[in-house]
C-alpha cells in the first residue's frame, strides 16, 4: 500500500466519524395507544379506608388534647381557690395587685441568697471566720440554711451568739 492510499483511507475514516445521522421518530397518537383495562375500584376502596383511619386518628387526638386542656383548667381553677405561696404569687402577676389581694391577700416571697460564696464546700473554721462580717439579716439566712442542711451545732451557736451581741 502506498502512502497516497494510506492518506486517502485515513481521510475517509475521519469523514465517516464526522457524519451526521438523521433519525425520524414517529410517536403514536393517543387514540392509537391500546392500554389494558384495569379495575381501580379495590385501590380506591383501600385509599378511602386509609384516609378515614387517618382522619379518625386526628379527631381522637384533638379530642384527647381538648379533654386534657379542660382538665388542666379545672385543676388550675381549683388550685386558685386556696392558693399556696407560689400559686398566689403567679396569680398576682397575672391578675394585677388589686385582684390578687382580693383573692388571696398580698403575698410576697423573699428568696434568700446565701451571703457566703461556696458555703457548702468551706471548712468549719472558714465559715466561723466569716460570720462577724455579716449583717443580722444575713446571719438569719445562714442560720436557716444551716438548720435545713448540715445543722452543725458550732455554726448555729456562733450565729446565735453573734445575733444576741448585736
Amino acid at each position: 500500500m502506498s502512502t497516497q492510499e494510506l492518506a486517502m483511507e485515513a481521510r475517509e475514516e475521519r469523514q465517516a466519524r464526522g457524519r451526521v445521522v438523521e433519525l425520524e421518530v414517529k410517536l403514536p397518537k393517543l387514540e392509537e395507544i391500546k392500554l389494558p383495562k384495569v379495575n381501580l375500584e379495590p385501590a380506591r376502596a383501600i385509599a378511602e379506608q386509609v384516609l378515614l383511619t387517618g382522619l379518625g386518628v386526628g379527631v381522637l387526638l384533638v379530642r384527647g388534647v381538648v379533654y386534657a386542656v379542660k382538665a388542666a383548667n379545672r385543676a388550675g381553677a381549683e388550685a386558685a381557690k386556696n392558693p399556696g405561696p407560689v400559686v398566689g404569687t403567679l396569680l398576682g402577676l397575672v391578675r394585677g395587685k388589686e385582684s390578687a389581694a382580693a383573692t388571696s391577700g398580698e403575698i410576697r416571697m423573699k428568696v434568700p441568697v446565701l451571703p457566703i460564696n461556696n458555703y457548702d464546700n468551706l471548712a468549719l473554721a472558714n465559715i466561723l471566720g466569716r460570720l462577724p462580717q455579716l449583717s443580722a439579716d444575713q446571719l438569719r439566712v445562714v442560720r436557716e440554711y444551716e438548720q435545713d442542711h448540715q445543722a452543725r451545732a458550732e455554726v448555729l451557736e456562733a450565729i446565735n451568739r453573734q445575733l444576741t451581741q448585736g
